[in-house]
């Protein structure tokens, strides 16, 4: 790999367009969610930024370091979480100017806490984190819960590093996914043992044979995400001006939790239930009316499922997990579907509560109701 794929230039640095303000977006309120589920129960939480860059951009607007830190600083319930939990924040960046930049921001923070520890490193961060696993491994430890952003600007990754840290107990990874420069190296010869490295292994190969651009879209991204050692990968995709696909953001855990959260997040971030950024929509941008999201895919789907059954209605709340909609959008639909006589809840005791787990009775047909928009309150 070249520096120049590990490091973006000048005019990745001076501008801000709608795919870093959605990526951001979709961090922060991730964060938002992971700090206080994991302070609930854990004493140590660590989040790593593998690609830290220079912690701002020539806009003003903070790159994920600070977005990070902020986070917690401005979080709620930072008192209840620091009171239990100490935070690590890691950052790495290989590239000295960006490097030196990072440092001086975080210190411009000026924010000290006994349960916040901030440290940059001027390393590569597969080292470091190899460093990190093999230390743990030979005192017998465990890494502990950990949130790793791995952000580089090209496609410098290796599936067997992102799998052993997702065979760490309670880590999760946030990953770009650099589509646009991994279609090109496919035609590449002299890329072939760095995109072994990316998909861990040779599979890649028969992409190149597929010639319509969609169809080795869709593969692509799902070999990468089938290569991830994790019970749950949800992705959201990041279009440049023109349409075309950029990259792609992976997040992958094997917390049922930790899918519900990021699943929250990618709703907030693209509420018409798309998950696509676009380069050319303006950070500050007015959004005078929010797009509906189709609730089509998930009525059809939950029929094809459970039509002429009579299921619990956290068996259907499981079932949820493997799709991408939110709970308040099922419990939405089922509410509907109730008030209109189409479903039958039963065995809830005195009061209806879904939290009270019912018999939901599916009819064995699908009905033509309820509508495409839905009330979520």
């Amino acid at each position: 790999m070249t520096q120049r794929q590990n490091s973006p230039g000048e005019k990745y640095w001076s501008e801000y367009d709608g795919l870093q303000h959605a990526k951001h977006q979709l961090l922060s309120k991730y964060l938002a969610g992971w700090f206080p589920i994991l302070s609930s129960w854990s004493g140590h939480v660590l989040y790593i930024d593998s690609h830290a860059g220079r912690g701002r951009h020539k806009t003003g607007h903070e790159g994920s370091p600070l977005l990070a830190v902020r986070t917690l600083r401005e979080h709620k319930l930072r008192a209840r979480i620091l009171d239990s939990t100490t935070v690590d924040f890691v950052f790495m960046e290989i590239n000295q100017e960006n490097y030196d930049s990072l440092c001086s921001e975080i210190a411009s923070l000026r924010w000290q806490a006994d349960s916040v520890s901030i440290r940059c490193f001027y390393e590569d961060y597969e080292s470091r984190l190899r460093q990190i696993l093999d230390e743990h491994t030979r005192a017998g430890t465990q890494l502990g819960p950990t949130f790793a952003f791995v952000d580089p600007f090209g496609f410098s990754l290796s599936m067997d590093l992102l799998n052993d840290l997702l065979s760490v107990p309670h880590t999760e990874l946030l990953v770009n996914f650099m589509y646009r420069f991994v279609d090109m190296a496919m035609y590449n010869p002299p890329q072939a043992d760095n995109l072994d490295t990316l998909f861990g292994g040779p599979q890649w190969r028969q992409l190149a044979d597929i010639g319509d651009y969609d169809q080795r879209t869709e593969a692509t991204i799902g070999l990468f995400a089938d290569q991830l050692d994790a019970a749950f990968v949800t992705h959201m995709r990041m279009h440049a001006s023109n349409g075309t696909l950029k990259y792609v953001l992976f997040h992958a855990t094997n917390e049922r939790r930790g899918r519900e959260v990021i699943r929250d997040a990618m709703w907030s971030v693209s509420p018409d239930g798309s998950f696509r950024a676009f380069e050319h929509h303006a950070p500050e941008q007015l959004v005078l009316f929010a797009p509906e999201p189709d609730f089509e895919p998930l009525k059809a789907r939950l029929w094809a499922r459970f039509a002429g059954t009579d299921v619990r209605y956290k068996e259907i709340e499981d079932w949820l997990l493997g799709e991408l909609y939110r709970v308040p959008h099922l419990r939405a639909l089922l509410r509907e579907y109730r008030d209109q006589g189409i479903l039958t809840f039963s065995d809830f005791g005195a009061r209806f509560a879904f939290r009270n787990d019912p018999l939901v009775s599916f009819p064995p047909e699908r009905p033509s109701g309820p509508g495409k928009t839905l009330s979520l309150f």
